[in-house]
């Protein structure tokens, strides 16, 4: 077993990292390639529309081909998305990259429906929630990391557009040796499969009849919206409103992150069903006061409480996640694929802040992610009221 969750914890170790470089990486593309930020803002457009289009599907395959089959499917997709945003940029096509993006996006996807179940299946019963705290810990562990290595290669090595020198192309094909690596490694040890239920394609599209699963849905929908629609716009505030040259703006970012990696270990070691409700209206609130006072600052002292959002942050997918599998246990693998699919609010509201940036300005458009907040807020007071059901925390 030992051997089987090291190479699943570095799978959720991968996808953490190509997670985080994509909600970093836009200020890097905008530069250059020239674009505008909407343009640039594509690139986490299509990173949150592919889990969109490609979860159910995968939740299907599941059924038909197996855990471990999938697992290195996800890894194939990842190798090849990075290989060709490898190729992409050093050849300076903005087209090519977003192709990229969009397939290594389908591999995260895919990693995210396959990883958590096949960890959670493959460990003892006494130890799958331990078992999945320590991986989503890894799982942070790479999204804090991340922003941290671009920020370092970018001070170092200082992109030249005209020249086409960069060192990001060489970032992505360590995370595509990295990918084939690991399918290496899965075939090499013989990583088991599980047996999976057999179950329709309509059973996906049943889950609508279940309030609470489809409210927590909604829910997971708006709270990958803020955390991305924060990442991305945090960056424009660090460096126009704090005034922070962009490699340190870049570097804080790992802070944000880094939120959610001791938020998730001290929730993995300490989390209670009967305390989950208060500590989602006490994250949720508190995310919405951070905003505020950043608004009204609008200077350093805001950017540092934009950033310990990232705390607040973390434990509000696991509690969530929670609560939806609690309600249908059966159907666990079709609701974590519709609940993946919900991500493509990762699309949406950056998508939307970009906009209201453009049309208020930076300051103003935080009132988009305090909505959010209070609406998450909203939701925990509603609907987190049931006794009894175990916090399982998983990863993004």
């Amino acid at each position: 077993m030992k051997r089987n969750f090291t190479l699943l914890a570095v799978v959720f170790f991968l996808w953490g990292n190509i997670t985080a470089i994509n909600s970093v990486i836009i200020l890097f593309f905008s530069d250059y390639f020239q674009i505008s930020w909407q343009q640039a803002m594509l690139v986490t457009v299509l990173f949150y529309l592919a889990p969109f289009i490609s979860c159910i599907p995968c939740s299907w395959l599941i059924t038909r081909y197996g855990y471990r089959r999938m697992l290195e499917g996800s890894l194939l997709l990842s190798a090849s998305g990075c290989l060709l945003l490898t190729v992409a940029i050093r050849q300076g096509t903005f087209v090519g990259a977003l192709v990229g993006v969009f397939v290594a996006a389908i591999g995260v996807a895919a990693m995210q429906v396959v990883a958590n179940p096949y960890l959670a299946l493959l460990s003892p019963p006494e130890r799958r929630v331990s078992n999945l705290s320590l991986a989503s810990a890894v799982n942070s562990l790479g999204t804090t990391l991340a922003p941290l290595c671009i920020a370092l290669l970018l001070k170092l090595f200082p992109a030249q557009p005209t020249l086409h020198q960069e060192p990001m192309s060489a970032l992505w094909l360590a995370l595509a040796l990295l990918s084939l690596l690991l399918l290496l490694g899965a075939k090499l040890i013989r990583l088991p499969d599980v047996s999976v239920a057999v179950s329709g394609k309509t059973d996906t599209f049943r889950l609508r009849r279940h309030p609470q699963i489809v409210s927590s849905i909604i829910a997971i929908f708006i709270y990958v919206g803020v955390e991305v629609a924060v990442a991305t716009s945090l960056l424009k505030y660090l460096t126009l409103s704090a005034g922070w040259p962009a490699d340190t703006a870049v570097s804080l970012i790992t802070l944000y992150w880094g939120g959610a990696l001791v938020g998730r270990l001290l929730f993995g070691l300490f989390g209670r069903q009967e305390h989950s409700a208060a500590v989602f209206r006490c994250a949720t609130l508190s995310c919405s006061l951070l905003v505020a006072l950043a608004m009204v600052l609008n200077n350093a002292a805001g950017g540092w409480l934009l950033l310990l959002a990232g705390v607040g942050n973390s434990v509000m997918y696991p509690v969530i996640f929670a609560h939806a599998i609690g309600q249908q246990p059966s159907k666990a693998n079709m609701i974590a694929g519709a609940m993946v699919m919900a991500g493509i609010g990762g699309a949406i509201f950056p998508w939307v802040q970009a906009m209201m940036i453009d049309v208020l300005d930076l300051r103003f458009s935080f009132l988009l992610p305090l909505g959010m907040y209070l609406m998450l807020a909203a939701w925990g007071m509603s609907f987190l009221r049931q006794k009894g059901r175990s916090i399982l925390p998983l990863s993004v």
